[in-house]
């Protein structure tokens, strides 16, 4: 895309946004004119549903203008635009979840009595028919690449370092690892010492290497013989890659191969490659000049225009100690006075602590009533949009109007992508250099009234200790009296322990890499979860009267994931911005094995960049057994998470029903896991603790639990209540997204995407007609199967010798794959357990149990 493209898409979005906050300004009166009448959960859904729409559409948009474009000042005022709508989005998910219209089945009888139903897979069918949107295009571009590679400084560079490079110790009764007896040669080590095979390994003409004697290990090779082993292996190189030249000539020549297609389409994919490649040089070489050259001007400003400056600050506090020592008698003790005469009084805070807010008083009647036994008063949607939100987005477009839109569009565009030195002296060398001469002058001043009130109170200081000497020298006692402020938070459990006293925060993550607990995750994308955006009906044993729940598609929980996991660990500023409700700090992932919960969680901290810290079972093993050990690792875990440094991090439990499994009936914890034998309940009370109180807002921390037998766990200890009562006894996760097997549409979606990625890992490109399978019979053949097991069934029959062939032999056929699908074990009847345990962890449960008490109730009254 051309620099001139991009600024007017940047134009574009600028004006849909403008018009996108002019009718989300507009609706709070267009639905409830009277203020008095609350609004409808549908229409208020139907709003949100539009809104949430339109701002997916406009990220996607701004996500694009910021990776094309160059010029560095263009790009920080496009990611502040940026980050405003990935904040409004975000608000806008949770305003979806908490206001779904219910089912009615769980609906509450009677106009304007339904109360919020928080539901996760909730539908914007309507919203995208309306708008005339694919669902598609809302995952369009939805990840800025600078979650994971703009990051000033050192620090993720220094953190990625201590991982890769700190060795890991093996534990003896953890792993038996297999002792590997080097030959010296990189891919021989499976060879060992008197293996009659290591002789195979050379060529004839490759000059062997002589054994030491004593120790038997070969010794390395002189300068000669190097020589001829890279000679030789460099001859092999060019002589194996002329054949592969030569037989594709041939294929081609005589008609086996259909020549020019695939080859133009291999590059054009090379040439979208290179020049994103270049695209991104230029981003890092501008960004960097653009840094080097801040620094310079600033040394130009001070010398050019200090001098009038500080003049002129001086001049302003000298006139204001005048006046304040003419008015007041005395002498100024700071600059505090001289900074507040500027500001004028917050009229809203004044009339805020005169007058309780609509909302206070409506909290404090409800919890009058309902102390009087009388019936709660119900919560009902605003359409008032977030003012602070708003006013961000609106400063973002006076920015654009003011800086760039004569720049961007009309006959005076400049084309140029080096910054503006003229504008960074205005918006920022000319403010740090203020107030670099301001913090100066502040200090001699101050320093010159100190002296001369020394002087001043010499005389009286002398008096004063006469005078407490008569007195006898009686002193009061400070800080008497009630107590003050709120309860104090208790100390976190691994902040008494000696062992973690002397040590840093570099230290413990020496220790959680040096045991396997601290990782790099693998490269992978968040649409490497494939599926459509279609529902499927669960597959259930009992066929009931009340309301089952279709599975949530794959288009739902990728959405999920992008809005409560990646999108607010994306920057500092997004962290900081959203409220505290929409602070998702721990998510549960559910469903049956190999359905993507795992690939989702390396997906997260791939697109962020994040370090993985996993406190599973499998990377934990039999380790940490004590209580005192167990919050020790715990500590450690949350203070390398909590670096600001290290950030973001993921905390993954794996198998998470081990830790919160609650107690047996015979009163003891049930977190033995049966394949391992290892308890883990031992770590519960300090999960929970540390989660709950270790973790603040502005932290970019996110604990992810996976499991697929939630039914094992105690559901009072999984899902978490709120911020009230005790740590230990608030809960652990605050979302739960259930992943289902797929359906018969996302089985065709998955064998034709992973058939593609499969061949293209060893040919890159190949004609259409050799993949031309029907997708619709291959779902069917896997009905049942997960995704995981699909992936096992197409690296089963595609081997690289297979996929070579394509050109040469007989396309694939769905006969190849019925064998492994054969061998595949049955799948159980899971659908009963996952939907129970999702109608219990939503509320629908709840509602009906205590409905259904209403009834009983009403039956006996009569």
């Amino acid at each position: 895309m051309s620099s001139e493209s991009v600024d007017n898409l940047w134009h574009e979005s600028v004006t849909r946004l403008k018009g996108v906050i002019e009718n989300e300004e507009s609706a709070r009166i267009t639905a409830a004119p009277s203020h008095d009448s609350p609004v409808a959960i549908e229409d208020a859904f139907e709003h949100y549903a539009r809104l949430y729409v339109e701002y997916a559409c406009l990220l996607s948009a701004f996500v694009r203008c910021h990776e094309y474009t160059v010029q560095p000042q263009k790009r920080l005022d496009i990611r502040a635009t940026l980050e405003s709508v990935i904040c409004r989005v975000i608000s806008l998910r949770h305003l979806l979840v908490k206001w779904a219209p219910p089912n009615p089945d769980v609906a509450q009888e009677g106009a304007g009595c339904q109360p919020p139903f928080p539901w996760e897979y909730f539908d914007l069918d309507k919203a995208l028919a309306t708008l005339h949107i694919s669902p598609y295009s809302l995952e369009l571009s939805t990840i800025p690449t600078y979650f994971k590679d703009d990051h000033p400084g050192l620090s993720r560079q220094e953190r990625n370092t201590i991982v890769t490079s700190t060795p890991q110790v093996v534990n003896d009764e953890d792993s038996a690892a297999p002792e590997y007896k080097s030959d010296g040669l990189a891919g021989n080590s499976h060879v060992q010492d008197g293996d009659d095979s290591n002789e195979s390994t050379w060529s004839n003409s490759t000059p062997r290497r002589a054994c030491s004697e004593k120790s038997g290990t070969p010794e390395p090779p002189s300068q000669d013989q190097a020589i001829v082993m890279i000679q030789s292996n460099f001859r092999g190189h060019l002589s194996r890659k002329k054949s592969a030249e030569h037989r594709e000539w041939l294929d081609e020549f005589i008609g086996l191969k259909v020549p020019g297609g695939s080859v133009e389409r291999c590059q054009l994919v090379r040439n979208v490659h290179d020049i994103r490649t270049q695209r991104k040089q230029d981003q890092m070489i501008c960004r960097a000049n653009y840094e080097r050259d801040l620094k310079q001007l600033k040394d130009v400003v001070r010398d050019e225009e200090g001098f009038l400056m500080q003049h002129q600050l001086r001049e302003e506090r000298i006139a204001w100690i005048t006046d304040h020592t003419i008015s007041t008698n005395t002498l100024p003790d700071s600059f505090a006075e001289f900074y507040a005469k500027d500001t004028p009084p917050a009229a809203d805070e004044e009339g805020a602590k005169e007058k309780p807010s609509s909302a206070s008083k409506a909290g404090g009647d409800a919890t009058k009533k309902k102390k009087e036994g009388a019936v709660e008063e119900i919560e009902h949607p605003d359409l008032t949009p977030p003012q602070a939100l708003i006013s961000q987005l609106k400063e973002c477009i006076r920015v654009y109007s003011e800086r760039w839109q004569h720049r961007n569009t009309g006959s005076d565009r400049i084309e140029s992508q080096s910054h503006d030195v003229e504008m960074a002296k205005d918006l920022l060398i000319r403010g740090q250099v203020r107030s670099e001469l301001t913090k100066d002058v502040e200090e001699k001043l101050m320093s010159n009234i100190l002296k001369m009130k020394a002087v001043q109170d010499d005389g009286k200081k002398k008096k004063s200790k006469s005078n407490k000497a008569d007195k006898g020298g009686k002193k009061k006692k400070k800080g008497g009296g009630g107590k003050k402020g709120g309860k104090k938070e208790k100390p976190l459990p691994g902040a008494k322990l000696a062992v973690l006293q002397d040590k840093s925060v570099q230290e413990m993550l020496c220790t959680l890499v040096q045991n396997g607990l601290a990782r790099l995750p693998r490269e992978c994308k968040l649409d490497d979860y494939i599926g459509g955006h279609e529902r499927q009906v669960p597959v259930v044993t009992k066929q009931e009267d009340r309301w089952t729940p279709n599975n949530p598609s794959a288009f739902q929980l990728r959405r999920a994931i992008l809005e409560y996991c990646i999108l607010p660990l994306g920057s500092d500023q997004i962290k900081s911005t959203l409220d505290n409700a929409q602070n998702v700090r721990s998510v549960l992932l559910y469903g049956p094995k190999k359905c993507g919960k795992s690939l989702v969680v390396e997906a997260i901290a791939s697109e962020l960049g994040a370090l993985v810290i996993d406190l599973s079972s499998s990377a934990v093993g039999s380790r940490y057994e004590s209580k005192k050990l167990a919050t020790t690792l715990i500590h450690m875990a949350f203070t390398v998470a909590k670096e600001k440094e290290y950030a973001p991090v993921i905390i993954l439990l794996d198998n998470c029903h081990e830790f919160f499994a609650g107690k047996s009936k015979k009163g003891k914890m049930a977190g033995k896991d049966d394949a391992s034998g290892m308890d883990m309940s031992r770590f519960q009370k300090d999960l929970l603790i540390y989660k709950n109180q270790a973790l603040k807002k502005e932290d970019r921390v996110l604990v992810m639990g996976c499991t697929d037998v939630p039914d094992k766990a105690d559901l009072k200890l999984l899902k978490w209540k709120g911020p009230k009562g005790k740590p230990e006894k608030q809960g652990m996760f605050e979302r739960s997204l259930y992943f289902p097997r797929p359906g018969h549409a996302d089985r065709a979606i998955l064998w034709k995407a992973l058939l593609q990625k499969r061949v293209s890992k060893f040919q890159g490109c190949v004609p259409g007609d050799k993949l031309s399978l029907n997708f619709g019979v291959m779902a069917s053949l896997s009905d049942g199967k997960s995704g995981g097991q699909i992936a096992e069934a197409i690296d089963f029959v595609l081997t690289e010798e297979r996929v070579s062939n394509l050109s040469t032999r007989t396309p694939l056929a769905e006969s190849e794959f019925e064998g492994y699908l054969d061998m595949c074990p049955p799948t159980a009847d899971e659908g009963d357990k996952y939907l129970s345990f999702l109608r219990s962890v939503s509320g629908i449960d709840a509602i009906l149990k205590a409905r259904k008490k209403a009834k009983g109730e009403k039956k006996k009254k009569k």
